[in-house]
């Protein structure tokens, strides 16, 4: 028998494979390794080099060593070719590595791969190393290989080792594995009931879902310090789960839970790792300690704030610190950093959203994420919770103040007239992995040979075929309704969660407020969600909006054809109401709007050119003027833009809104405004349709690159309405022969001239025709 230690994992139904301590060679076998994994194998053999290196990083080959890495596990990052990978170590800089063409690692078939002489290695010892991009993003190993350290949480490298040449990996047919069945078994089984805490008449309760765990405590945490009180047995039940009771309240209390999975006789070889309860509904930061806290009670639904109907919102989508840092209100510097601030700021009639006019807001993430200080500056779309609202913006995490201030933040939307979407992530997690320490392989997807899936480009996928998974999200979207009365959900990656989750929450969700708002991001780096999306009550993101309307306005506007179809709800085919497209030109993500118009080195003045702007104006009021849901990033309407900078997750600086800069783009956010009133008041119900045959459309097409018209009728009325839009550089001094008589019609929208039919460059009007 095998006498040295190692690692045990499976990677199919019938093969599993074993990490040992040292290159193996093949006089012992490593069965008690495999018995203590639940399985029993045959046909031990070490693994091809080229596997282990997918997987270690590196493997020797011959004389020569290979440092090999592979893209498909950075599908964001490898669209092409184009992005380039370096070796770094301590021994060539770190991070300098990436500017010496001699560390860079080179295309091999589907891999990338650097080599080395392994002579020239070996007397450096045992070191770490990991690969950087040329642009400073660094590739984190597989985590389930076990050939890693982890110096602190989230920074893990690889470990080059001379004595592990890549025969320390040894592959095994698997002929017995009834965990593996009992896994598959329980991925099929919803938990029942509620869990995290409650308090009862005779006392109080915690429970948590971890059917294969081998023992659950409990660790209550001492007030104002990390010291441990006291370490309680939970008692497992039939139903996988884990509780423990007491006879008193234990309301306030601090906590985590301590997971074990592998049992020893000597303690300090025992498996064991403290965990924040996935159903905590308040944390003290990211690492946890749980604060134990009886959910609020439900809003009524008689009293529940009731959001505009899908066809009738303009949606801004918002940091909450970018909105409060330059805020013009008195706020001290924590409140400008918190829940309670932007809700004081809501109450001022110079609030910018209030201003704005839009009727709702779409709230960057505001549940737990894995920021390290109050003060670091994220966006938020690494949770390591689903229930707590952000400990980084409550007054006082250590009481979890935070839920009665986003509740209270959620009412100051609501009587500043604005529907609350939460952007909400349940496809990855961030670090801590919380869930991962309960159960890695219940929780999340893996690959073929065991290593966690990573089509969010964050390093892990939620398993959403997973039913504990599935409830858990389930209960997240259900809690922060019933609890805190949000409107509604923009899903992140929401192909991840797949359509039948999806429509599984929408089901729930309208139970608890019929109009709730739901919009979903239609991709991942696996796919798009599927045509069927078209019967459910989702809105999606149009990236054909997004990048239809930039290349048209871009290329000086040659070709109506993609105006037109976004006027008319033609851009996405697979739609079957107007309102399940979300029109937008920017978000949080990638570069702002602006900035893929014109490079930051043409701004001057603290303007782009003149011709940027009316490129932006025009592509802004098509959006408004455009069946569907028009979401516009905020400061949209003075051009922020993020100084040409494509990722700003960590970038507070450039995130927040400047308002002082809106006073160099006065006409435009007037404009701006008056078009989103306008699109709102009655007589722009037009723009607003519920079905996508309210109305008939006559497009009125230009000769020449001119302006263009679209003549709009209701189908249950003689009311004809007209868009006239002239995307040229050229004033027009009447409109084309082919119009309408616009003498007897009425200007809705737009500057009034002189006579009908006169329009500036870039500009546009609405008429009201008949009726």
């Amino acid at each position: 028998m095998y006498e040295g230690g190692g690692k045990i994992w499976q990677r199919e139904d019938t093969q599993g494979i074993v990490f040992l301590e040292t290159d193996w060679d093949g006089s012992s076998l490593p069965m008690d390794l495999v018995k203590n994994a639940g399985m029993e194998g045959s046909q031990f053999e070490t693994v091809d080099p080229w596997e282990r290196a997918k997987l270690g990083g590196y493997a020797k080959i011959g004389t020569k060593v290979v440092f090999l890495l592979e893209p498909e596990r950075f599908p964001f990052l490898f669209k092409g070719k184009d992005c380039q990978v370096f070796l770094a170590s301590e021994w060539n800089g770190w991070e300098e590595a990436r500017t010496e063409e001699c560390w860079k690692l080179d295309w091999e078939g589907e891999n990338l791969c650097l080599w080395m002489n392994w002579e020239d290695l070996i007397h450096l010892g045992s070191f770490a190393f990991k690969f950087i991009t040329d642009d400073g993003f660094w590739l984190d190993p597989p985590d389930s290989f076990p050939g890693v350290e982890e110096k602190s949480p989230g920074a893990v490298n690889f470990v080059f080792e001379p004595s592990r040449t890549g025969k320390d990996l040894v592959s095994f047919q698997i002929t017995g594995s009834p965990e593996r069945q009992r896994l598959d078994f329980l991925k099929g089984q919803r938990p029942k009931g509620e869990f995290g805490y409650r308090e009862r008449s005779n006392g109080s309760w915690f429970r948590t879902y971890a059917p294969r765990a081998k023992r659950v405590d409990l660790v209550i945490i001492e007030d104002g310090n990390e010291k441990i009180e006291s370490v309680s047995p939970m008692v497992l039940q039939d139903d996988g789960s884990w509780t423990i009771e007491f006879p008193e309240t234990s309301t306030g209390r601090l906590y985590r839970l301590a997971v074990t999975h592998h049992e020893h006789e000597n303690p300090r070889e025992s498996l064991t790792k403290e965990a924040l309860d996935p159903y905590a509904l308040a944390t003290v930061g990211r690492d946890g300690p749980g604060i134990a806290l009886h959910p609020l009670d439900p809003v009524p639904q008689s009293e529940a704030y009731v959001p505009p109907a899908m066809a009738n919102l303009v949606i801004a989508e918002a940091h909450l610190r970018d909105l409060l840092a330059k805020a013009s209100i008195e706020l001290s510097d924590e409140e400008r950093m918190e829940f309670r601030g932007l809700a004081k700021w809501l109450t001022s009639e110079d609030c910018y959203l209030r201003k704005l006019g839009v009727n709702a807001v779409e709230l960057q993430p505001v549940l737990e994420f894995d920021s390290q200080s109050k003060e670091e500056y994220h966006w938020g779309y690494m949770p390591v919770s689903f229930m707590a609202p952000a400990s980084a913006y409550a007054s006082n995490p250590r009481n979890g103040s935070a839920i009665h201030e986003f509740k209270d933040l959620v009412k100051a939307f609501h009587d500043a007239g604005l529907a609350v979407i939460l952007d909400i992530v349940y496809n990855h997690v961030g670090i801590p992995n919380h869930l991962a320490l309960l159960d890695r392989e219940l929780y999340f997807s893996t690959d073929r040979i065991g290593r966690l899936t990573n089509h969010s480009g964050c390093g892990n996928d939620l398993n959403c075929q997973s039913e504990p998974a599935r409830k858990l999200a389930l209960d997240s979207v259900k809690y922060l309704v019933e609890t805190f009365d949000v409107d509604g959900f923009r899903f992140d990656l929401g192909e991840l969660l797949g359509i039948d989750l999806l429509s599984e929450m929408e089901t729930e969700l309208r139970e608890i407020k019929p109009g709730i708002i739901l919009i979903a991001e239609p991709w991942s780096f696996r796919g798009r969600l599927p045509g069927e999306m078209k019967e459910t009550g989702y809105s999606l993101w149009s990236d054909s909006c997004r990048e239809g309307i930039l290349e048209y306005v871009k290329k000086g506007c040659p070709d109506p054809r993609v105006a037109l179809d976004l006027l008319q709800s033609r851009l996405d085919q697979e739609n079957k109401h107007p309102w399940q497209s979300v029109n937008y030109l920017e978000s949080h993500d990638d570069y702002a709007f602006v900035d893929r118009l014109c490079k930051t080195s043409e701004w001057k003045d603290g303007k782009p050119p003149a011709e940027i702007e009316k490129q932006a104006r025009l592509a802004l009021g098509l959006v408004l003027l455009a069946p569907g849901i028009p979401m516009l990033s905020a400061g949209q309407d003075f051009l922020r833009g993020k100084k040409g900078v494509r990722n700003t997750y960590l970038r507070g600086d450039l995130n927040a809104l400047d308002y002082s800069a809106a006073n160099k783009f006065e006409e435009l956010g007037e404009w701006l405004r008056s078009l989103i009133k306008f699109r709102l008041s009655s007589e722009g119900r037009f723009l607003r349709p519920e079905k996508l045959d309210d109305f008939a459309y006559e497009e009125i097409l230009p000769e020449a690159g001119g302006a263009f018209g679209l003549v709009i009728r209701e189908r249950k009325s003689s009311v004809s309405w007209l868009i006239f839009v002239n995307p040229t550089d050229s004033y027009l001094d009447s409109a084309p022969p082919s119009f309408p008589d616009l003498a007897q019609a009425k200007l809705l929208f737009g500057k009034k001239t002189e006579k009908p039919g006169q329009i500036a460059p870039m500009e546009m009007q609405a008429w009201k025709l008949s009726g």
